[in-house]
């Protein structure tokens, strides 16, 4: 079961977003949706029920759009966030909440409903994950990618090092399995991964800064970022959080 909540200070509002979802060709039996007129009524919920996607009013009265966002990341990361807004600007703290995307409620039918229907999918996306199937220690192992912050090149295969989230995870664990980095690249090159260096992919989702000489992944980790590789990184970096926070359109 799918449980997607709308969060919207207007009844009126609160009903279309409905119609869009319900109506939309990625709308499925298995789904369920919460409506919710404020943002502490919505909080009190999410607490307890773990939203798959949200589509949150930015102005709303009391607590704003932004603030529960704050909120909910406090225990769940994985919700798809989607703000939607008559007039609100995006700014560069909305960021740190990583919505996926931005949504105008001027915008037309046709463009809502497009919208839509990718919210839809990445939400099935992000609750069933690609999986890739590595080979370490003469067994097959499954990995969710989202779980991968970065993969390192071996001499006879790849280091891979998991995200401390990972089921997998164990403090000083390392999976190195037999697959090659160039084969493992290809499986994951539609998945937000890029190489900042020749013996390194790293997982973009897990990136929290970057300059022209090194990256900082959310564990602390510093990878350089080697000059022949420096263009087609940033191109790479830059196209998936365009692609990831661009407003509905």
């Amino acid at each position: 079961m799918y449980h997607i909540g709308i969060c919207d200070d207007t009844d009126t509002d609160l009903q279309k977003l409905k119609h869009y979802i319900e109506s939309n060709v990625e709308y499925t039996n298995d789904m369920q949706i919460w409506s919710f007129s404020s943002g502490l009524e919505l909080l009190e919920v999410a607490e307890k029920e773990n939203l798959n996607l949200l589509i949150l009013d930015m102005q709303m009265p009391g607590i704003s759009g932004f603030e529960v966002a704050e909120e909910l990341r406090k225990y769940n990361k994985e919700t798809v966030l989607a703000f939607c807004s008559a007039e609100c600007v995006p700014r560069p703290e909305h960021f740190r909440v990583q919505p996926y995307r931005y949504l105008m409620k001027s915008e037309s039918d046709n463009n809502i409903t497009v919208v839509m229907e990718e919210l839809l999918r990445e939400m099935k996306r992000t609750v069933l994950g690609k999986r890739i199937e590595v080979t370490a220690d003469g067994k097959a192992i499954l990995l969710n990618v989202r779980e991968i912050l970065y993969l390192e090149k071996l001499k006879y295969g790849t280091e891979i090092i998991l995200s401390p989230e990972s089921v997998l995870y164990s403090e000083g664990m390392e999976i190195h399995a037999r697959e090659k980095l160039d084969e493992l690249e290809a499986e994951l090159a539609e998945e937000g991964f890029a190489r900042p260096h020749g013996s390194y992919l790293v997982n973009l989702r897990c990136v929290k800064a970057v300059d022209k000489l090194e990256l900082i992944l959310e564990n602390g980790e510093r990878i350089s970022i080697t000059r022949s590789m420096r263009d087609q990184f940033h191109h790479e970096f830059s196209k998936y959080f365009t692609k990831k926070y661009r407003r509905g359109s």
